[in-house]
């Protein structure tokens, strides 16, 4: 592993807040076989989601050709870069930050294949060019870090240069349709319900997309051969993966994944309950929550239709079962360090998937499921734990900060424009 610095302009435009210290603690102090331990002691959700197993399942399934050479944009703290590691010749991987880039060398110091580069891709010089380039989590940001007149086209423009004649770009990205959003759930950048839905109202911040519009971006751009998959019950924390060749039946709805939300007061509706509706009407692509996309200037193999994943607090327990494009269902033994041998199974529907992985029994989703019952709080406890920490430390601006931020930290979303006000007269 080595860290290249020659692009860093000397400032993070982005933090988590002093969270991100204890990240580093931790990343310096725990292997990646021992997350879990962390996990067991520290639920506060940025330790959780940069340090789950679950992220990795975004690409675990993914058929990557062997030899490759991967470049990861916006690689935050390395959740994902392990899984490129494992499964590439080379990886490169872009980090603005620098305290998020000395977590990824720390996590994966080990990995010879892998080159950290601190800075924006906009300013960097590469000498090759790459079979895959992956965004993950990162093109609605494109028109933060591109100054143009059309950002993501500029931004999709420089990275398509960046491939191969054959080459991959693949995307991750919420669908601003998702049914999540129309049951109550804020919207994931801005913290605003309907946003997306609605068109964003500011512009210039994050914005996502839905299926037909982020299609007409990505073929504009040269990238007009483009495979849609559907990560549930999103791409941050897959357990299952559809795909047009493979869309949701409705008993798949009720074996196969399990929706989570920051607070459930402010649900509409049940989720599940929705989506087998539009099952029924063949809507559900429109209204999924999230997008995974392979797009490329050369013609796509269809290879895997469907993936679904199981997540045991033992790493011995780890398995996902594939579905190939022949029909064949396969089943591996994931492994946080090399790929596993896949064994061909007989599966015939998801009642079966479901007993052959063993979900929804003791220790499935363990993790998750603590960090949202831990941190599940009603309408009026927020308000009061808020009110409280206000007017108890309203003169002691450090010490309102540090609470303030652990109220942000607990993912209580209502609030959030509440904290950011306040902050911003601290620092001032």
């Amino acid at each position: 592993m080595k860290i290249n610095y020659d692009y860093y302009n000397g400032e993070d435009s982005y933090c988590d807040g002093e969270v991100e210290k204890d990240i580093m603690k931790y990343s310096e102090n725990f292997s990646r076989d021992k997350y879990n331990d962390i996990l067991s002691n520290d639920m506060r959700w940025p330790v959780f989601y940069h340090f789950t197993y679950i992220r990795e399942n975004i690409l675990n399934w993914y058929p990557f050709k062997k030899n490759s050479d991967i470049l990861e944009i916006g690689a935050g703290m390395g959740a994902i870069t392990g899984v490129l590691c494992k499964k590439a010749k080379s990886v490169t991987s872009i980090e603005l930050s620098k305290q998020r880039a000395s977590v990824i060398a720390s996590k994966h110091k080990k990995c010879d294949n892998l080159e950290i580069i601190v800075g924006n891709l906009n300013d960097i010089k590469f000498d090759k060019k790459f079979d895959y380039i992956t965004l993950i989590g990162v093109l609605e940001y494109a028109n933060l870090f591109t100054k143009s007149d059309n950002p993501f086209d500029e931004f999709l423009t420089n990275i398509k240069k960046l491939l191969k004649p054959d080459g991959k770009l693949l995307i991750a990205i919420e669908n601003k349709f998702g049914i999540k959003y129309f049951a109550g759930a804020v919207e994931d950048h801005t913290s605003i319900k309907y946003d997306g839905i609605v068109g964003y109202s500011n512009k210039k911040g994050p914005i996502t997309f839905g299926k037909k519009e982020i299609q007409d971006l990505l073929t504009r751009n040269g990238l007009s051969n483009v495979r849609f998959y559907y990560p549930l019950p999103d791409y941050k924390l897959p357990n299952v993966i559809f795909s047009d060749e493979c869309l949701p039946l409705e008993e798949d709805i009720d074996n196969l994944y399990s929706p989570y939300y920051y607070d459930n007061t402010i649900l509409n509706f049940e989720e599940k309950k929705a989506y087998k509706e539009l099952i029924k009407e063949n809507k559900f692509d429109f209204f999924a929550n999230s997008f995974f996309i392979e797009c490329s200037e050369d013609k796509l193999k269809n290879e895997i239709d469907f993936a679904v994943f199981n997540s045991k607090a033992n790493l011995n327990d780890l398995y996902m079962i594939t579905k190939t494009s022949n029909g064949v269902y396969e089943k591996e033994k994931l492994d946080l360090f090399k790929d596993k041998k896949r064994e061909k199974i007989n599966i015939t529907n998801s009642g079966e998937l479901k007993k052959e992985l063993k979900l929804g029994e003791k220790g499935e989703n363990e993790n998750l499921c603590r960090f949202f019952s831990n941190r599940y709080m009603t309408q009026e406890e927020n308000i009061a734990n808020l009110n409280n920490s206000v007017c108890k430390l309203t003169n002691e601006s450090k010490l309102l900060k540090e609470e303030l931020e652990k109220i942000y930290h607990s993912r209580t979303w209502r609030y959030t424009n509440i904290i950011r006000k306040i902050n911003k007269k601290i620092k001032k």
